[in-house]
């Protein structure tokens, strides 16, 4: 069917379903102009259009006054949400708003309908659909699991560092570690830009450190760098003042990304979200360095462009247009085609585009299924157990005893958690956790007597799905030991503001432990500088975890860090100072319309690589 922009095709149309909707008619050709208040001839002209056009059946008898046969297969509202999922497909959003009255639930649902990846004007454009509009992608705020995604698709590193801690080049081609020294250098790649086409050189990224060296967020981990030089446009050198050879995995992280200094705040202080919603619109530029630059970046969509000055292989993706479409359902985070964190029963969806992607496969499953069931699910969907998990912090305010955090460890442990979780009407996708990564150490405390605790326990937790479901459950475990629970529920930003300040009061504080690419060095991170770890622990306790991560940095290789995070992490456990509760598995539903795209350790589709062979021809 033609995609049609006809004002008064549809007025007449309107006009006809005043006679009725998908039933047969008997009426006459002059009793249809009458309706459509125009003449005979031009009526028969109108009614052989729109039957072309397949909005309705019309059967003329010959003779004067013979009734003829009528059938109009649309009401108006679905024949206009047939039209404006037609103008959606072709990239006409505003139209397709207009023709259905800006009618943003039906929005939504008809950019559900029409995800996935099609070709417009021999360019491949990818349109998904996600549950809450997203931050700025701003790599020194802190940031949620799919935001830093989006980070690594918009700006690069000097290097990347891999789950197993090894490291390949970005925008430096070679490094080298004068232990002797305690000397790191980098050497850039010639002609490297930023997305507004400035140069990337020595000078530039060594302002940004040292700019960054002042934040109060990287104050911690950029304590040992006594100072960055260019030594020429493309060698910077950091100078430490203390070994660390694993220091390349540091600056592989996604929030030290390589973008301009102007986009550092000009305030030193915390700033969790240093650019709200409110200012994001077409004209403020992010300014990246990656593989897509961001085109536009609204509360109801991001829009990212391939750049073809990336340093590397150009995406093969021309576009990716992500819109903010909220759930109708159960107020669970994600009714998206595209999911990441949270499985979620989705209807089959229809695709006018079908594009095959030879894209390999690389997600994990935590279960064995047989052949013929993992042909079932690779039909529609990727799964794979997330590395990081969910926990519980014990905070150190609740002035809680060894013995009675034993207790409440026990109470709360993670196999009483999932059964409770279970019993809920939005069952959550996971298994449970005993350690912060699901290949480590299982830790399961003994038993032990029951402690005096509180009459009332309180928890915080920020605005996330399961997180609240958790601590549903946890409120359910505690009064049925008689001990009364109130939950608190933060924005995320202000958990952390809090958090800096020292301010959450709460006796439990539920947090996500999410996890990047960069597996060994993203837990050293979160227990180095992380400001809810580190608010929840005693000032003994912060002591130990900081002298103890310190020591690996001075005297581990990057290689060995997951084995000694992994004593690091147990202990904490043991100690009752954190409890695991579950890792979720992330599942990408793409309903047959992604093919072969692989699961990243975010739960996204690693949208770079998506191709089609329609397109390679053109």
């Amino acid at each position: 069917m033609p995609v049609l922009n006809n004002d008064k095709k549809i007025l007449h149309f309107s006009r006809l379903s005043k006679l009725g909707v998908k039933q047969e008619i008997a009426i006459t050709l002059q009793e249809v102009a009458e309706v459509m208040f125009t003449s005979t001839r031009h009526c028969r002209t109108l009614l052989n259009e729109l039957r072309d056009l397949g909005w309705l059946e019309w059967t003329p008898k010959a003779g004067r006054n013979q009734r003829s046969r009528l059938y109009l297969v649309y009401a108006v509202d679905e024949l206009k949400a047939e039209l404006a999922q037609q103008m959606i497909a072709v990239g006409k959003y505003e139209n397709a708003l207009a023709l259905i009255d800006h009618d943003q639930t039906l929005f939504g649902q008809l950019l559900q309908n029409t995800s996935g990846a099609v070709q417009r004007e021999g360019r491949l454009h990818i349109q998904l659909t996600y549950a809450r509009s997203f931050s700025a992608l701003l790599p020194h705020i802190a940031l949620r699991n799919s935001e830093r995604f989006l980070l690594r698709q918009v700006y690069c590193c000097l290097v990347q560092c891999d789950k197993d801690g090894i490291i390949t080049p970005q925008l430096a081609h070679h490094w080298v570690y004068n232990a002797e020294l305690q000397r790191w250098r980098f050497y850039l790649r010639p002609a490297l830009t930023f997305h507004d086409g400035s140069a990337i050189n020595a000078d530039k990224i060594a302002v940004l450190f040292n700019r960054l060296k002042q934040l109060a967020t990287y104050q911690t981990e950029l304590a040992h760098v006594a100072h960055v030089t260019a030594i020429n446009p493309l060698c910077v050198d950091f100078q430490l003042d203390q070994p660390d050879p694993g220091f390349a995995g540091l600056v592989a992280d996604v929030k030290y990304s390589i973008q301009p200094c102007s986009q550092l705040p000009s305030q030193l202080q915390y700033q969790p979200n240093a650019l709200p919603h409110s200012q994001l619109n077409a004209t403020t530029a992010i300014v990246g360095s990656g593989a897509f630059r961001v085109q536009e970046h609204t509360q109801q969509y991001l829009r990212l462009q391939a750049y073809d000055n990336y340093y590397g292989h150009r995406a093969l993706t021309d576009t990716v247009t992500i819109w903010q479409v909220t759930s109708s359902q159960n107020n669970s985070p994600c009714t998206t085609e595209i999911q990441a964190n949270v499985v979620q029963k989705t209807s089959q969806i229809r695709s006018n585009y079908p594009v095959n992607y030879p894209v390999n496969y690389a997600a994990n499953s935590a279960e064995k299924e047989s052949d013929m069931d993992k042909q079932a699910i690779e039909s529609d969907q990727k799964s794979r157990i997330e590395y990081g998990c969910l926990l519980a912090m014990i905070n150190s305010n609740a002035k809680l005893s060894l013995l009675q955090r034993k207790y409440l460890s026990q109470l709360l442990a993670a196999d009483k958690l999932m059964a409770e979780l279970r019993q809920s009407a939005n069952p959550i996708e996971a298994i449970p956790a005993y350690n912060l990564l699901s290949s480590w150490l299982k830790i399961i405390s003994t038993g032990t007597t029951e402690q005096p605790l509180p009459s009332k326990l309180t928890i915080a937790i920020f605005e996330h799905h399961t997180l609240k479901e958790c601590a549903q459950a946890m409120r359910q475990l505690l009064e049925q030991a008689g001990i009364e629970c109130e939950v608190n529920v933060y924005t995320f930003e202000e958990l952390l503001q809090k958090a800096n300040t020292n301010t959450l009061m709460e006796d439990l504080i539920l947090i996500s432990l999410d996890l990047d690419d960069n597996l060994p060095t993203s837990v050293f991170h979160w227990m180095l500088s992380n400001t809810v770890l580190n608010q929840s622990l005693s000032v003994e306790a912060s002591h130990w975890l900081q002298t103890k991560l310190i020591s690996i940095r001075q005297q581990q290789p990057l290689t060995n860090y997951l084995a000694e995070l992994e004593s690091i992490s147990t202990a904490m456990i043991a100690e009752h100072w954190m409890i695991p509760m579950l890792h979720h598995r992330q599942t990408l539903y793409f309903q047959g319309v992604l093919k072969g795209v692989s699961i990243n350790v975010w739960g996204w589709p690693d949208i770079q690589d998506v191709w089609s062979e329609e397109y390679a021809e053109i």
